[in-house]
């Protein structure tokens, strides 16, 4: 019996221990449940607050990037000053919910401003040196720090969050690239070639297709395709590329514009008709000052030359020291004239009635001028803009003779009244001027013209008018011919350019005859026939279109066969920026080995060039197609090179545009409330 008790209580002492064990374990699990729940609930809310914070990190960042947008869109269209100018309103561009409702719960703030966010321009006109694919080439910029600050009131934590990013915005002297294109740029000459220098496509790039061999010796950059292939609208069957890449060669860059602006055309932001649009007379509402007169050359020169049906003007311009001095006709006389002759590319139009500038007489005019100097704010001329605003004049003739034909043949003038003419046998003539330039249309009459030719004699009698003397032809079914004159500048005896430098911007094709830019004084070395540059002055040509007229050119055989215009050697040392005819699918643009326009007989002789070519837009006055060669001309022996001295900002010719150019800087997440990197 004593056995089993002692059994029966060794058995309750188990079941004690068993108790205090579970209880034990049951509350371990208790403590350790309320640990996880307790786990669970902080990382349920660090996981909150870590959502909150990247959703107001996002939002403080679209903030900054409303902001850079804007600066984008006005830098890129206007330049830096409307930028300057609009830089509170900059600061207001937080989302709200105008942009979308979602934006309606977030207060936005700069540090401790509501409403607004902190922009500073830490660095102002800082040089920035470019990498691939603009090595080389220098930006002058500024940098603009962007930081914003949100917060959702909306949430349990009402997190906060701080975002900064940096914004490069500068300019590139576009005649820092051998070559630029604002269009669609083809280059295949049927010739080796060599370009040195960087080179900037806006559009598509075309290169090197049956030629002799291409070499780009530096940097090559589209905005679209390095294409080694021909336009598709370039009807000739040009054969295979032939093309070396000796620098980097990128294609989908982010595009160089100049800052046109919208308000140049009214349409589209940065199109080649609003680069064309610098080119113009500004209007009442361009001034010098404005976002758009500010890049507009008539509004930067030094001189302004109008030539009108009235009268012409020659005065200072618009931002000088002293502007619209009004110079007297004695003095313009000296070195403003006119010249007349057959541009044969233009064939609908022929006769060429250039204003002509004597840039020898310009250098002893500006050399014994002491007003002028004191109007330019004590230094020499730099910069002329000339435009010949006396219309595109049309003198219609109309002779008809006796012939056989019946009255049906007979094909009236469009302008003239229904009516006017009868059958033969009788003989009709008038004449009619009109200030618009006449369609393909109203030329000549069709194949029943006996004597398709331009009229025989055309004589300049004075600044202000023109006289074209028509010919007699026996027999001849009906004459309906034009004596039509195109607008242009003349540029003469260049050689030796002012002490400072000449740029020359027109409205009009500009017609360069003789050596350019060769020497720096009359009697001293000259750089003629030499890539070197050492001896010029800087220079640049602004114009519609760019037609290189060699030392034996002569005016009075413009008209004649090819035979009659033989050239000679030349050189011309300037930036030129104009425009071209594009491929069309009937015509070759003619490329950049042609972008230079002639009307001689190059075959055996030279042509040097040093500069900068910039195509920036289609030549809206002389737009007749590249006429290919044999007739109209032969091209010369291309010695052409980019002049080095623009590299050195010092030597940049005057009136440089600038590209724009935006690089990102540094971004950063930064400590709530920031105002500062």
């Amino acid at each position: 019996m004593r056995l089993t008790a002692l059994a029966l209580g060794t058995r309750k002492k188990e079941r004690g221990w068993a108790l205090l064990v579970t209880m034990a374990v049951a509350t371990a699990s208790m403590v350790t449940l309320q640990g996880v729940v307790n786990w669970s609930l902080q990382n349920s809310a660090a996981v909150g607050r870590h959502t909150e914070y990247v959703n107001a990190m996002y939002a403080a960042e679209s903030a900054t990037e409303k902001a850079r947008g804007a600066i984008t869109a006005d830098f890129e269209n206007y330049g830096a000053g409307l930028v300057a100018q609009n830089m509170d309103s900059y600061l207001r561009l937080v989302p709200t919910s105008s942009d979308a409702a979602y934006w309606s719960k977030y207060n936005f703030s700069g540090g401790s401003t509501g409403g607004r966010m902190v922009i500073t321009n830490t660095v102002n006109t800082t040089t920035i040196q470019l990498g691939p694919p603009y090595s080389g080439l220098k930006m002058l910029g500024s940098t603009y720090e962007i930081i914003a600050n949100a917060q959702n009131s909306n949430t349990m934590y009402q997190i906060e969050a701080t975002v900064g990013q940096a914004l490069n915005i500068g300019t590139i002297p576009i005649f820092q690239f051998a070559i630029f294109y604002q269009n669609d740029m083809e280059i295949n000459p049927g010739a080796t070639m060599n370009v040195g220098g960087p080179v900037q496509g806006n559009g598509q790039i075309y290169a090197g297709v049956g030629g002799g061999g291409l070499t780009f010796s530096n940097d090559v950059a589209s905005v679209d395709n390095i294409n080694l292939s021909q336009d598709p609208l370039d009807p000739s069957n040009r054969g295979s590329a032939n093309v070396t890449f000796d620098g980097f060669h990128l294609s989908n860059q982010n595009p160089l514009n100049l800052p046109v602006g919208t308000n140049m055309t009214g349409v589209v932001t940065n199109t080649s008709a609003n680069v064309y649009g610098i080119l113009q007379i500004p209007d009442s509402t361009q001034g010098p000052t404005t976002a758009v007169g500010t890049n507009m050359l008539y509004n930067k020169s030094d001189l302004i030359v109008i030539v009108s049906n009235n009268a012409t003007v020659v005065k200072t311009g618009p931002a000088v020291a002293v502007p619209n001095a009004v110079v007297s006709s004695n003095d313009w006389s000296r070195f403003i004239s006119t010249n007349s002759f057959v541009d044969q590319r233009e064939s609908q139009v022929g006769h060429i009635d250039g204003v002509v500038l004597n840039v020898s007489n310009l250098n002893n005019w500006i050399t014994t001028n002491t007003a002028l100097y004191t109007n330019l704010g004590g230094r020499t001329l730099q910069s002329i803009y000339i435009a010949d605003e006396r219309g595109l004049s049309n003198s219609v003739v109309t002779n008809w003779t006796q012939t056989n034909y019946s009255s049906a043949q007979f094909i009236a003038y469009p302008s003239y009244p229904s009516g006017q003419y009868v059958a033969p046998p009788f003989t009709n003539s008038q004449s009619i001027t009109t200030s618009n330039k006449p369609g393909g249309s109203s030329y000549i009459a069709g194949t029943l013209h006996t004597n398709n030719t331009t009229p025989k004699t055309y004589t300049y009698n004075s600044i202000t008018g023109y006289t074209y003397t028509n010919w007699s032809t026996t027999p001849m079914s009906q004459t309906n011919s034009f004596a039509f004159a195109q607008p242009a500048v003349y540029l003469t005896n260049g050689s030796v350019l002012p002490a400072t430098g000449l740029s020359i911007a027109t409205p009009d094709p500009a017609y360069i005859a003789g050596n350019w830019n060769v020497q720096t004084n009359n009697t001293g070395t000259s750089d003629a026939g030499l890539n070197s540059t050492a001896h010029t002055r800087p220079s640049a040509i602004f114009a519609d279109a760019v037609t290189i007229l060699s030392p034996s050119w002569n005016p009075n055989n413009s008209g004649s066969a090819i035979s009659s215009r033989t050239a000679n050697n030349d050189t011309v040392n300037a930036a030129i920026l104009t425009g071209n005819v594009p491929s069309d699918g009937n015509n070759y643009s003619g490329g950049v080995e042609n972008f230079l326009r002639f009307l001689e007989n190059w075959s055996g002789k030279t042509l040097t060039y040093n500069g900068s070519l910039v195509c920036m837009f289609s030549s809206q006055i002389a737009d007749g197609p590249w006429p290919g060669t044999g007739t109209v001309y032969n091209p010369p022996t291309r010695n052409w090179s980019f002049d080095l001295n623009f590299n050195d900002p010092t030597k940049l010719p005057p009136l440089t545009p600038r590209a724009t150019a935006v690089v990102r800087g540094n971004w950063a997440a930064l400590a709530p409330g920031a105002t500062s990197f």
